[in-house]
């Protein structure tokens, strides 16, 4: 699927929240998508909002952040099941 080209007000708040969560974490974007399985251009279109993401990756990644908000992790997870434009 390719990126999108206009990604949602929440789908590139989604992304920037994952983006702060993993720089807080001291990771690269690599580092990150060797985690995933994938490559270091689908962290970057993750977090710029281009590709979706599920809440199960969602939480596997701030896991592997160690994120231990876990109302902010609940409220991402919840971002990222939400197939509404907006």
């Amino acid at each position: 699927m390719p990126p999108r080209s206009y990604p949602t007000a929440r789908q590139r708040r989604l992304g920037a929240e994952l983006r702060k969560l993993r720089e807080r974490a001291g990771m690269s974007g690599s580092e990150a998508a060797a985690y995933l399985g994938g490559e270091r251009a689908q962290i970057s279109h993750i977090e710029s909002g281009r590709y979706g993401v599920s809440s199960e990756r969602v939480r596997r990644l701030a896991a592997h952040y160690s994120a231990s908000d876990k109302h902010l992790v609940d409220a991402l997870a919840e971002m990222a099941d939400e197939r509404t434009r907006g």
